[in-house]
């Protein structure tokens, strides 16, 4: 009867030390697999070279990302060039497919949606930084591949849950949730096709698909990153007229 006790105990007992990884200590074996904080500080801007496919059509965009947390994007289709920026404290954006040809102002949500761009690597390689509190939530099955399911909280209370390979410790799968204009958001994305860039590693294929949006999925598929290119910061600043 003792033999049995001690054999379910020592069950039990491994069964928690193969659970006992924390939420950082993933985190931590996640960063170093795609470069390293190290190399990841060094790497002061950004410039993404892409096309974003939507709704049965190609949108070539370029998009360029200065730290702390600057951002700004440009999409064109049809010959307009839609603009969006974040410049670390206001949002704006420039539509000519809306009709518009004027720099406007974005509201408080949609600010909220696009700062987090500008943050080079993203929220949970800088969660520390960023004061966002994370939470392992426990190690699931995705499609046949084992994944540790992290729960990141930013300081707006936004929520996104990262399904990280345990085995490469890549990111494959994020879900989100936000409260947008008194309505609850949730969003789907799907990393693919990881390669160096420069000392560090990311994904260059990102799908997304936001729940109760008519447009259906939309993907980025990304033909160059460059890094440590010189940025004016007027370039994210909104255009005054």
């Amino acid at each position: 009867m003792r033999k049995i006790i001690l054999g379910v105990t020592l069950i039990f007992l491994f069964s928690i030390s193969a659970f006992a990884q924390t939420a950082e200590e993933i985190a931590e074996k996640h960063i170093n697999a795609v470069g390293g904080l190290d190399k990841w500080t060094a790497v002061n801007s950004q410039k993404i070279t892409g096309n974003l496919s939507m709704s049965g059509m190609e949108f070539p965009f370029v998009s360029y990302s200065k730290r702390p947390n600057m951002n700004y994007t440009e999409v064109t289709f049809q010959g307009m060039t839609m603009k969006q920026a974040y410049d670390g404290n206001i949002g704006w954006m420039i539509n000519p497919m809306a009709g518009s040809s004027k720099a406007e102002k974005m509201d408080d949500d949609m600010t909220k949606t696009i700062k987090n761009r500008g943050v080079i690597g993203g929220e949970l390689l800088n969660y520390k930084e960023l004061g966002c509190t994370i939470e392992l939530i426990g190690k699931e099955d995705l499609e046949g591949s084992e994944v540790y399911n992290i729960k990141l909280t930013n300081k707006d209370g936004d929520i996104e849950n990262y399904y990280i390979d345990a085995v490469s410790y890549l990111i494959i799968k994020s879900t989100s949730k936000m409260k947008r204009m008194g309505k609850e958001i949730s969003s789907e994305t799907i990393y693919s096709n990881y390669k160096p860039a420069g000392d560090v590693v990311e994904s260059f294929s990102v799908e997304s698909k936001m729940q109760g949006m008519d447009m259906g999925s939309q993907k980025i598929v990304i033909d160059k990153i460059e890094q440590n290119i010189e940025i004016d910061d007027n370039m994210f600043k909104m255009p005054v007229e």
